[in-house]
């Protein structure tokens, strides 16, 4: 082979080298799954409140009172899983608990009966006074589908939005409200007892509902494979309320019961493993 084929031969050697190295075969690598684990805070407001609540006493006699539930600040755990289908857009899986701890009040609307005058028990000022400001432990266990977009796809830190939506298992009564009250003459070993005095019950107590979640947040990566995520949501939702008062005469009084849209807004922060698919080299 003469020197000028030999020159000829390496030049184009070094061409098809360069082509190569620019293909677009050989693109960064991208997150194809991201798992992730997370929680927070979570915060609400009122639910319902009844103005007017009629409680009888043994003499016939009738005490007013009002009734009301709202939520306590709470807290949210979850997990979740985000396929990427392109660098942007994602499917994106969450199973979620909320503890969407309320609290019950009561008040009297006038003197409730006393000992001294036509309820020997005092029956209804204790179960009010046991009332207010009980933590009741009501919860939702939340299943969501939806999708996120990626606002920038390059960097260390990524901002994203996010929705998604599904149902809830509702845990607990969002309506009943009973106190306990100390009972005269029944008294045993263990010293007094207690019994339920109850002004409103909850006939056919929820047990689903719908929601969905609108978040937005930033994702940080903190080693290869690994990322936090800072996240602000705002999480809609039906809750059964009051929308009436229950019958007093009856031995459980059932509430009139309705539903009202809530908005939850909790604030979380998580840990995603991003598990990458790595594009092969082609020559």
């Amino acid at each position: 082979m003469t020197p000028h084929r030999v020159r000829g031969s390496v030049l184009v050697a070094a061409a098809l080298a360069a082509l190569a190295n620019r293909a677009p075969a050989q693109s960064r690598e991208h997150p194809l799954l991201i798992l992730s684990m997370g929680a927070g805070y979570l915060t609400g407001g009122g639910i319902w409140r009844l103005d007017r609540q009629y409680a009888g006493v043994s003499s016939g006699e009738l005490d007013s009172l009002t009734l009301s539930r709202r939520f306590r600040p709470g807290f949210t755990v979850g997990v979740g899983a985000t396929l990427f289908r392109s660098p942007r857009f994602a499917y994106t899986l969450e199973i979620s608990f909320l503890g969407l701890t309320t609290e019950s009040r009561c008040a009297s609307l006038g003197p409730v009966a006393s000992p001294y005058a036509y309820d020997s028990q005092d029956i209804n000022r204790q179960a009010c006074e046991d009332i207010q400001g009980k933590s009741i432990p009501t919860s939702a266990a939340a299943f969501q589908l939806g999708g996120t977009w990626r606002i920038v796809t390059q960097g260390l830190v990524q901002p994203y939005v996010r929705l998604v939506a599904g149902a809830a298992i509702l845990g607990g009564s969002f309506i009943e409200a009973s106190g306990r009250v100390f009972l005269q003459g029944e008294i045993d070993s263990l010293g007094p007892q207690t019994r339920a005095r109850l002004f409103l019950a909850d006939q056919n107590r929820r047990e689903t509902t719908l929601l969905a979640t609108l978040a937005a947040g930033v994702t940080l990566e903190t080693a290869p494979g690994y990322q936090l995520r800072f996240e602000a949501r705002d999480i809609v939702t039906r809750i059964p309320t009051v929308t009436g008062p229950g019958n007093h005469t009856q031995l459980e009084p059932f509430a009139q019961v309705g539903s009202r849209t809530v908005h939850l807004l909790a604030v979380t922060v998580a840990l995603d493993l991003a598990l990458e698919r790595q594009r092969t080299r082609r020559y």
